[in-house]
């Protein structure tokens, strides 16, 4: 499995490596670091300004960082690139065939305007693989938790496959969520919950992913507060547009958004 794990050398984006560091399986899958020196334009002359001073540093930085992660077990490469960064991170994903990018919320200025950073929010919508995003107060996440938000819709049966066979490899526990607006449900409701339940007991079985029901409004709300008491990955797919549009146009931070501190795992 190939990880792509852009860096700022912010202790966000650092955290967002130890977590691929964690997740990776030894000496089979590997990592690219990649840190972007961000192009800036001047409209007059359109001369980019970045200066070879910091082409400089970032080789040096990605130098020591390799150095500190010496000992790992897993193949960790450093990749240095110009350019904007969202952009050159999912092109960087498709050139490379990258299984999974890596990243972390906040930036090294420490200033998150929306839900989880316009960079982050661009990678989830132009990569072409899965986006793990790290807030910076994932430091107490179970990372072999993982909570998949489910909608019972056509879409999802190839992104629980996918995940399903990652939470093996990860050896972790999956646990697969419906959040129903109301107590009372129709039969059609009940026969849908029936349904998932023992589809996940014979499709999964190493896994023993737990069905479980929430009922306590809007998703956001519903999986903020369960994912508060229950810290792990929050997983939700990159078709489930209304959910994805209603984090992306909040201005809160993400600790505000989902009360709560914990990775976000989209897939595609």
């Amino acid at each position: 499995m190939h990880y792509l794990v852009p860096v700022d050398f912010s202790e966000n984006s650092l955290q967002a490596l130890d977590i691929a560091l964690a997740l990776a399986s030894p000496r089979v899958d590997r990592i690219t670091v990649i840190h972007i020196i961000e192009t800036h334009y001047d409209f007059a002359s359109q001369v980019a300004l970045f200066t070879q001073q910091q082409l400089k540093e970032g080789r040096k930085r990605g130098k020591e960082l390799l150095a500190k992660h010496a000992h790992a077990q897993v193949s960790l490469r450093f990749k240095l690139e110009e350019g904007n960064p969202a952009i050159q991170i999912s092109q960087q994903a498709t050139k490379q065939k990258v299984d999974l990018v890596v990243m972390g919320t906040q930036g090294a200025s420490g200033i998150t305007k929306s839900l989880i950073g316009t960079v982050a929010v661009s990678v989830i919508r132009e990569a072409p693989c899965p986006v793990l995003v790290v807030p910076a107060t994932a430091a107490k996440t179970n990372l072999h938790q993982f909570v998949l938000g489910l909608e019972f819709a056509e879409h999802e049966p190839p992104t629980l496959d996918w995940l399903a066979k990652q939470v093996k490899k990860w050896k972790g526990k999956l646990q697969v969520i419906h959040v129903h607006p109301y107590e009372k449900q129709e039969f059609k409701q009940v026969l849908l919950e029936l349904g998932i339940k023992q589809y996940l007991s014979k499709k999964y079985p190493s896994i023993k992913a737990e069905f479980l029901k929430l009922t306590d409004g809007k998703p956001t709300e519903a999986l903020g507060t369960y994912m508060k008491s229950h810290p792990g990955i929050l997983v939700m797919s990159h078709a489930h547009q209304g959910f994805l549009e209603d984090l992306f146009t909040k201005s809160d931070s993400i600790q505000m958004a989902f009360h709560t501190q914990v990775p976000l795992l989209i897939l595609r």
